[in-house]
């Protein structure tokens, strides 16, 4: 299995790169997703194994890039950054980490706030060329309900849709003793989401589910999770679950 792994757009990186890479990222808090994303990737092979068989794709001559931009050709806006884009053949699969973001602390804007603030003439034409891009991948979208979809989930697909015929939507979802309850409420959310978009048979959203439970602690804010995790492991890697997300 040939396996490139970067991060953005550059040439091919080691594994110690990209944690260099996003231990100068910004984090909030040892419980931001992106950590344990990182970690969970580290055992790149067994990830893409089992990724690709439930998937039933070729996994050779694969690319894997840590955030991924796709910017906006309409309108000015900041690119939609991809936590995880894998590249197999002619295919695309977005892998979107969460893990405390989908608890009600977390931050989850809906298109309809996202669009009433600021430049809404320019956000329009940024959201018009998201819609752009689902457009060959969905059976039709209703503008109304599309107002109730979260913002940041409709540009993730539609960063998968671009210059592409068949694309994937993985959602990455870390849980432990404290975010598990909120799940199902957020799986509920993801099939709204889903059900609103109508996709076609040439855009697939699967939902991967990984247990997880911290095994350091931070004790001061100089500690880099990132750079802990070039010594030892930051989380716990336990059971996981991935499959098709099915809104019927």
């Amino acid at each position: 299995m040939k396996i490139d792994i970067r991060f953005g757009q550059p040439t091919p990186y080691n594994y110690e790169t990209i944690i260099d890479h996003f231990s100068g990222t910004s984090y909030s808090t040892f419980r931001t997703s992106s950590i344990p994303l990182v970690q969970f990737w580290k055992d790149t092979e067994t990830r893409l194994g089992k990724l690709f068989k439930v998937l039933n794709l070729d996994p050779r001559h694969t690319t894997l890039c840590f955030e991924y931009p796709t910017p906006p050709q309409k309108g000015k806006g900041k690119s939609s950054m991809t936590d995880l884009m894998v590249f197999a053949e002619d295919i695309k699969v977005a892998i979107e980490a969460k893990f405390t973001e989908y608890t009600p602390n977390g931050s989850i804007k809906l298109i309809k706030h996202w669009g009433k603030k600021g430049n809404t003439e320019n956000k329009k034409l940024v959201l018009q060329y998201w819609k752009d891009l689902i457009g060959p991948f969905s059976y039709g979208m209703d503008d109304e309900a599309l107002l109730n979809v979260e913002y940041q989930f409709f540009h993730r697909t539609a960063s998968a849709c671009k210059d592409i015929k068949q694309a994937i939507v993985v959602y990455l979802v870390f849980y432990d003793e404290e975010t598990k309850k909120h799940l199902g409420s957020f799986i509920k959310k993801l099939k709204n989401y889903i059900t609103v978009i109508n996709p076609k048979d040439n855009l697939k959203f699967y939902l991967w589910q990984v247990e997880v439970s911290q095994k350091v602690a931070k004790k001061k804010d100089t500690d880099n999770p990132f750079l802990i995790m070039k010594k030892r492991e930051v989380y716990r890697i336990g059971s996981s679950n991935l499959g098709k997300i099915s809104t019927n």
